[in-house]
């Protein structure tokens, strides 16, 4: 009768653990839902986006020379790929893999491409 006990604890915690549940609005504050007041006035790559890139996609392990495609360590390579950088960032928010950009960041992004991805 123990053996079925045991059993029957260890079935009840599978099944309470398949019910966990997160919610992006809770995980990932300020990137969904509500409207982040941030200037998008003037934005360049030299001044805002070069910034964003290097914290967000041009690390070591990740989009930089060497890295995963594409690489985004230059303006040049970031304009080249903007039509993925825009998907990803922008449209699916999959990117950064470690978490979706801020609010905030995806407003400076869409505004820069918006004014033709201005260098400076």
């Amino acid at each position: 009768m123990n053996k079925y006990k045991i059993i029957g604890v260890v079935m009840s915690l599978t099944m309470l653990a398949g019910c966990y549940y997160d919610n992006k609005e809770e995980l990932y504050p300020n990137t969904y839902g509500t409207e982040i007041t941030c200037d998008t006035a003037n934005i360049t790559y030299t001044n805002s986006i070069k910034t964003l890139v290097d914290a967000n996609c041009a690390s070591s392990s990740c989009h930089a020379a060497g890295g995963t495609s594409p690489d985004l360590s230059s303006y040049t390579n970031v304009t080249n790929n903007i039509t993925r950088v825009k998907a990803r960032a922008i449209d699916l928010k999959t990117m950064p893999a470690s978490s979706p950009l801020t609010v905030c960041e995806i407003n400076k992004l869409q505004a820069w491409i918006n004014a033709g991805t201005p260098k400076q």
